[in-house]
């Protein structure tokens, strides 16, 4: 079996941008792990065959700790002009500067894990569509609809020899 992390990232304070949480939360009820609060990554408890995270953003010093796994599932929201609910797609590895500070996009993030483990590391991100990035607590009516089937789709790939 493929060791797996799943690492939700986005803002619980930017209302739709925090979807990745909820998915998380409901992810770990289901590996039997206590739901994260809002102010905890699940970070210290790592070591499982399957783990998951929420971080505010993907950092290069979270590339060390996702460097253990066969398997990593980065899940966050996307804005509208992606016009499909869930999106499910491989993630390749990619050498690249960030745009940002030290904060990495999915490809970098993945690229900078596989260095520091040495092999080759599976991953897949999985996006909500999000629809108010405003600057609000919980998540739009819209969004948290589909947060079990998002969770559903994480699943599968926690489950699957793909």
């Amino acid at each position: 079996m493929a060791r797996t992390l799943v690492i939700g990232f986005g803002n619980l304070d930017r209302g739709d941008d925090g979807a990745a949480f909820h998915i998380v939360n409901r992810l770990r009820q289901g590996l039997g792990l206590r739901p994260l609060e809002e102010d905890e990554t699940g970070l210290g408890s790592l070591g499982g065959e399957m783990d998951a995270v929420f971080l505010r953003q993907l950092l290069p010093e979270h590339a060390v700790e996702a460097s253990g796994y066969d398997r990593l599932v980065l899940v966050d929201a996307h804005v509208a002009a992606e016009h499909r609910d869930i999106v499910c797609a491989r993630v390749n590895p990619e050498q690249r500067l960030p745009i940002i500070g030290h904060i990495l996009p999915p490809s970098t993030f993945l690229w900078l894990a596989q260095t520091f483990s040495g092999k080759p590391i599976e991953a897949y991100a999985v996006s909500v569509r999000g629809r108010s990035f405003e600057m609000a607590d919980g998540l739009s009516e819209a969004t948290a609809a589909l947060i079990p089937a998002a969770a559903d789709t994480v699943r599968g790939l926690l489950h699957s020899d793909v």
